[in-house]
């Protein structure tokens, strides 16, 4: 028995039907009915011989939605016969529907997860959600577009008009459309019908900044400003994050003007952290010291870099100067008092300290010798450094360690004014003697007069101004066969000593 598709609340007549039970046998007999589960059901208790009687069968309603297939089971026996009962059945079928037009989706919701940011095509569509629109209604309904779909795009699987029965369904593609921005995004995307019917399906995707593969933080790091002669400053700890999904080897960063403790570990699995302090170097001379801390970290042939930002700041002081010529506050005052205090170099006679004046290539050497302590010297001079000199014992010391070679004609020159290239050389040259670290160097075409630098001190100078030890002039130029004052000597020797010779 069908009873078909019902309208929710149909009328009773439309959920009734029945059918014939007959006797065929010369016996009266007893008949038994079940009542299935959202049905009624009437029937005789018993059939006289050789007639029949109507069995009735109505759906309840009360009933909801939905599909009621049942089965009906019948038994009779007969009276004065053999006693022995027969059973049979007949099954039972109803679908109630909603009245007049009614639409569904499934799933009526869906969290399409997380997208990198600049993600590609293909990795939208692997997001893709499949949403079914079912016509839950008795009336046929024509699909007729969809809207609210902002930051989604809503593909009909088949004709995008399409019309559908009660029971029939559409199918419908949505993925999150490309060049979506970092940010949280849900539309509720209604499925338009001409009748004037909807449904609709909420999509949410979250779209996640882009990490580069190897990340620090916090950056920047601002330590401030500080006085000259400031006390060691609180460390700061910094995170190393690798964001890769494989492993990554991490090398120690190092810098001229922070210190920075070795990192809690090299070896970084896929997305996991690494952690560092750093702060500013204690006995930094006025000046600023905003730069960049490279961290770096390898796997394979990749080689990952991460940039820290740091930011720090040196004040002079105001105070009262040996030099009778060298101003409280001035210029070069601190760096002046430092190297005079450190014997590195002294006045001129008369309680000047003439910082303007030229300083000489004797006169250089001769002060990374006191910096190296004076040791005993041997071997050859030059034939234009006399014996008994000031500066003798210092050039032959230079000689011997490679800071110095002398010209191509063998001399060397003591009295000449000293060029800003060479003055850059003769520190390279002391730095790599010590064997100190050397830093990453400077470009220097960024100088207009780059192509004037010597050759023998493209290196150094590319050094000297990378470590911020011989900056380019107001005009941005590096002037590298300009001449260098006793105070710009004086300030150069400062930041090496406190910056790198330590």
């Amino acid at each position: 028995m069908d009873l078909g598709t019902l309208e929710k609340n149909a009328s009773s007549s439309s959920r009734t039907d029945s059918f014939t039970v007959e006797n065929n046998s010369k016996f009266d007999m007893s008949f038994k009915c079940s009542t299935p589960s959202g049905y009624k059901v009437s029937a005789p208790s018993s059939i006289s011989a050789n007639s029949s009687a109507t069995v009735t069968v109505e759906l309840l309603s009360s009933n909801g939605v939905g599909t009621y297939n049942r089965s009906l089971d019948m038994s009779v026996s007969f009276k004065d016969g053999d006693g022995q009962p027969y059973s049979f059945s007949t099954k039972l079928y109803a679908e109630v529907v909603e009245k007049g037009y009614a639409l569904a989706a499934d799933p009526a919701s869906k969290d399409l997860g997380k997208l990198k940011e600049g993600y590609s095509e293909k990795e939208a569509k692997e997001k893709e959600v499949t949403v079914s629109i079912q016509n839950k209604g008795a009336s046929s309904v024509r699909m007729d577009g969809v809207k609210g779909n902002d930051h989604f795009t809503v593909t009909a699987v088949g004709d995008d008009y399409e019309t559908l029965k009660n029971g029939e369904k559409a199918s419908y593609k949505i993925v999150p459309k490309q060049g979506l921005a970092v940010g949280t995004y849900t539309d509720t995307i209604t499925f338009l019908t001409r009748e004037n019917t909807n449904a609709t399906f909420k999509a949410t995707v979250v779209i996640e900044k882009k990490l580069d593969p190897l990340t620090v933080e916090p950056n920047p790091l601002d330590f401030g400003v500080a006085e000259e002669g400031y006390a060691a400053l609180t460390q700061k700890t910094v995170t190393v994050k690798n964001n890769t999904d494989y492993a990554i080897r991490l090398n120690q960063p190092t810098s001229y003007s922070y210190e920075i403790s070795l990192l809690s570990q090299t070896s970084l699995p896929a997305g996991s952290s690494a952690t560092f302090t750093i702060r500013p170097r204690t006995g930094l001379p006025a000046n600023l010291y905003d730069g960049v801390v490279e961290v770096y970290g390898s796997s394979n042939d990749n080689t990952l870099a991460a940039k820290l930002n740091v930011k720090f700041s040196v004040n002079r002081p105001a105070g009262p100067s040996t030099f009778s010529d060298v101003a409280a506050g001035s210029t070069f005052a601190a760096d002046i008092a430092y190297v005079s205090q450190k014997g590195l170099m002294s006045g001129k006679g008369g309680g000047l300290f003439k910082p303007q004046e030229s300083i000489t290539r004797g006169q250089l050497v001769t002060i990374l010798y006191r910096l190296e302590g004076q040791p005993a010297v041997s071997g050859a001079g030059f034939p234009d450094v006399a014996a008994g000199s000031y500066c003798e014992k210092a050039v032959k010391w230079a000689a011997a360690n490679g800071i110095t070679a002398g010209g191509k004609d063998g001399l060397f020159r003591p009295n000449d004014s000293i060029t800003r290239e060479q003055l850059a050389t003769f520190l390279y040259r002391y730095n790599n003697y010590k064997g100190y670290v050397v830093a990453k160097q400077a470009d220097l075409s960024a100088f207009s007069d780059s192509g004037s630098v010597a050759s023998y001190a493209k290196d150094a100078l590319s050094w000297a101004n990378g470590t911020g030890l011989v900056n380019g002039t107001s005009d941005g130029r590096l002037n590298p066969s300009g001449g260098a004052t006793r105070g710009q000597a004086a300030a150069i020797l400062h930041r090496f000593c406190v910056s790198i010779g330590r």
